[in-house]
């Protein structure tokens, strides 16, 4: 397979602007509103409850030709000169040596040409439309991004091609399915950029603008983000938008009335004998296998295949298999890199074909790599792009480079933060300096600096001696068991009352009666602790932490009603709602407000400024310590059965308390010459284990071989991490100054980058992180798309390659040549 190789780009006179920054990138965290809304709202903001689906019938005719030719693409829209490769790639044609042409499998074997001669005889004409399939634009896809890194890499593409000026003869349909990065802005971009104009495509309005985001090489046709193509030979190719995996009524009407020619969409839904195209081609927002994993019973893109009476064949009870009378493909993007299972291809091993049949993934429009070497092993990828090794070679070198994350997005000043607040509360305030005293007395600011500001808010946070009682512990049991439960309650809220409606109405009122008295149990032992209080005052931060626990359980109360009203929501669309069904939310918001004033009014006991310093100091330890082992269990740990799960459960915890505890233990303790030689000793051996942990002799094509380079980088970072955690505390605790906080900012913002790399790549190793790694990386290369050609009995698949991307295509010189990835068959 394909050797590491240096990868280079040719250069041009555009500036091209490069993926967008995915680790807390500032185009995140401005679109977080709107992930938010979507996250929120989007289960309500439905938009394709207005939408009046037509049949495309306009390639319906069979060509003069033997063939058809139509381009796949999708995640496209990130970095601008990948987009641009791809776009140019796909509005141009192609040539390979000949028709039987076998997949490049060496670095430099790539055949594809775009132009004919030389050996290369065999011609892949542009493809009479172009498809996408989701996820058209990154971080959000609005206006603005659009036209950023999706029209203008289009259009530059175009203009290379055909010249500045649109010609009619060169335009072809565009048609597009929206992903979840298109849902973000709730669809307003994609319709703009796929659905048809009002007024007429690329003329100038009486205003003096065209309309909104047009291409030039590209007309937009559809009327709703879901389509239906009759293509010719009585193939169909049906572009589904399932949101979040699940099909909407409406939608999956319109689907099922083509497989009922002369039914109603009315009364389609009703039908007993339907029958799906015998040739169908499916395009899904999200793979239906993926990762080398078969796809759960339980998963929405289950249900929604057998609402439209397709045989769910990505199961593992069906195998791949399909009737022989039946011949389908089913793709999408969603992962960024290609694999396909199934399907019939020249290399293939006979044990994976399927002559019928074939599952795809082809996320390379544009978008960043995601690794191709996360793989559970269930079932057996046919082909795959990049191979294994190439993939763990680039991500593991690209993860540990500490700067490769710092320029990633806003990680490091995470980190920074981190460890400033950390240090600030371990040596300023009273109340949580009093806990462990990392350190003494003498060498904080009030007893060397009494005026200066430190010395001042060292004062301000003091608190008069107070001789605490230990009596407050049931207390803080019962505040963490409430809050524990109802976060349960929360998750649980939905499929709760789902069973309960499932079941009939006298199920619905009992689940009434279950949820009302569990909540009025869970609130009940605060009248006890009103009544029945300990004699003293609590320590001041377990007061402060006591605050925080009945706030944060006011706020889950909040969640829960709104996860109820939800329901009550779902419900009203068949059943009428009475009084009765709104007593849950009214005793849920009167939870809310008696636990927020209890917490306030019992343990409020201390100045407003030391509760809000502890509030603080807790919050971001609560969110750096939970929030890093919640991240490590439910994205991490996404492939992984319980025992996974808890794996990178402890991974997380080992990865937040290097986040925590190294940073402030250097700047309490070590002298200025120990900081630089621990940062810069854990910087440099973090470089050396990117070298060895990707040289040729370590690497191999076989998944066994990668678990166990998982096991030596996990060994390394214990012995880095372990290592940085004790040399940074071998010494005496030093005066605290604005320098050492200062200090404390730079070393947590340097070693949060240090440690997150780390972390990314030992999980990638076990199969975790996979999205997370990719957007850590932000690769362009490896990208692809798919131009297809369609006869009477068989559709043939050629995946076109971009190892790494030009800037430009000379046409004086000698043009650059494409892999040929892949070439697989389905037919009846």
């Amino acid at each position: 397979m394909f050797q590491r190789q240096k990868l280079t780009r040719s250069k041009s006179a555009r500036t091209f602007k490069g993926p967008v920054a995915w680790l807390f990138g500032r185009q995140l965290i401005a679109g977080l509103k709107w992930i938010g809304m979507y996250a929120f709202f989007g289960d309500k903001l439905d938009s394709r409850d207005w939408m009046r689906p037509e049949i495309i019938s306009r390639h319906g005719e069979a060509p003069e030709e033997e063939a058809f030719w139509f381009d796949y693409l999708a995640d496209s829209g990130d970095g601008q000169c990948a987009t641009y490769n791809i776009a140019y790639l796909c509005q141009h044609d192609l040539w390979l040596p000949n028709e039987n042409s076998p997949p490049d499998r060496d670095q430099e074997s790539k055949t594809v040409s775009l132009i004919g001669g030389g050996g290369n005889t065999f011609k892949l004409p542009r493809g009479e439309f172009l498809f996408v399939g989701g996820d058209t634009a990154y971080h959000i896809a609005d206006y603005t991004t659009l036209a950023e890194r999706f029209q203008r890499p289009f259009n530059w593409a175009y203009e290379d091609i055909f010249g500045p000026e649109t010609r009619p003869e060169t335009r072809r349909p565009i048609y597009g399915i929206p992903g979840n990065h298109d849902y973000y802005d709730a669809l307003d971009g994609f319709n703009r950029q796929f659905l048809k104009p009002f007024n007429q495509e690329h003329a100038q309005a009486t205003e003096g603008a065209g309309p909104q985001l047009s291409l030039k090489g590209f007309e937009r046709i559809q009327e709703a983000s879901y389509v239906a193509l009759k293509l010719p030979y009585d193939w169909w190719f049906w572009g589904l938008d399932t949101q979040a995996g699940e099909i909407d009524r409406r939608q999956a009407a319109f689907f099922l009335s083509l497989c009922n020619p002369g039914v109603s969409e009315a009364t389609a839904e009703s039908k007993t004998a339907r029958k799906a195209p015998d040739k169908l081609i499916v395009a899904t927002p999200e793979p239906t296998t993926k990762f080398g994993q078969w796809a759960r019973e339980e998963e929405a893109i289950v249900g929604t295949f057998k609402k439209l009476d397709l045989a769910p064949s990505f199961l593992k009870s069906n195998a791949g298999n399909l009737p022989r009378s039946q011949c389908r493909l089913d793709i999408s993007g969603d992962i960024h890199h290609y694999a396909r299972y199934w399907g019939k291809g020249a290399a293939d091993k006979s044990a994976h074909t399927r002559a019928n049949y074939a599952s795809v993934v082809a996320g390379g429009g544009g978008a960043f790599l995601h690794p191709s070497h996360t793989d559970v092993e269930e079932v057996a990828e046919n082909q795959l792009y990049p191979p294994r090794k190439v993939s763990h070679q680039l991500m593991t070198r690209r993860l540990l480079m500490p700067w490769n994350i710092f320029q990633g997005g806003y990680i490091w000043l995470a980190g920074a933060l981190i460890a400033l607040m950390t240090y600030f509360a371990a040596a300023i305030p009273e109340s949580s300096w009093s806990i462990f005293k990392l350190i003494p007395e003498e060498q904080r600011p009030l007893q060397n600096e009494g005026s200066s500001l430190l010395g001042r808010i060292q004062e301000a946070l003091a608190i008069e001696q107070v001789n605490p009682t230990k009596d407050y512990g049931w207390d803080l049991i019962y505040a963490l068991l409430l809050l524990a439960l109802l976060s349960v309650s929360a998750l649980r809220t939905r499929s709760f009352f789902e069973a309960a409606m499932e079941r009939g109405r006298k199920a619905w009122i009992w689940a009434h009666y279950q949820f009302i008295g569990f909540h009025l149990a869970l609130f009940a032992p605060i009248v006890f602790f009103i009544y029945w209080s300990p004699g003293g005052n609590p320590h001041p931060f377990l007061a402060s932490l006591l605050v925080l626990l009945f706030l944060l359980a006011s706020l889950v109360s909040l969640v829960i009603s709104r996860r109820y009203d939800n329901m009550l929501f779902e419900r009203a669309k068949s059943h009428r709602i009475i009084k009765w069904n709104y007593t849950p939310l009214w005793i849920l918001m009167l939870f809310a407000a008696v636990s927020a004033c209890y917490g306030l009014w019992h343990y409020g006991r201390y100045p407003l400024s030391v509760v809000f310093s502890d509030i603080l100091t807790t919050s971001i330890l609560m969110l750096t310590l939970g929030g890093l082992i919640l991240f490590a269990v439910v994205a991490g740990g996404s492939l992984h059965e319980r025992a996974g799960k808890l794996w990178f459960a402890a991974l997380g915890c080992w990865h937040a308390i290097l986040q925590i505890s190294v940073p402030v233990l250097l700047v309490i303790y070590s002298s200025w010459i120990t900081i630089f030689m621990v940062v810069s000793g854990a910087f440099l051996a973090t470089l050396l284990a990117a070298w060895m942990m990707t040289r040729d002799s370590l690497v191999n094509e076989n998944c066994l071989q990668q678990k166990k380079l998982g096991r030596q980088l996990l060994i390394i970072w214990l012995l880095v991490g372990v290592s940085a955690m004790l040399m940074a505390g071998w010494g005496e605790a030093v005066e605290v100054t604005w320098i050492r906080l200062a200090a404390a900012f730079l070393v947590g913002g340097i070693l949060s980058c240090v440690w997150f790399g780390w972390y990314l790549a030992v999980a990638l190793a076990f199969n975790g992180h996979n999205n997370e790694a990719g957007g850590g990386a932000r690769l362009e290369a490896y990208r692809h798309f798919i131009r297809f050609k369609l006869t009477s009995n068989t559709l043939t698949g050629y995946v076109i390659g971009i190892d790494q991307p030009v800037e430009s295509f000379p046409k004086d010189k000698e043009r650059p040549r494409f892999r040929l990835v892949d070439v697989f068959t389905i037919g009846l």
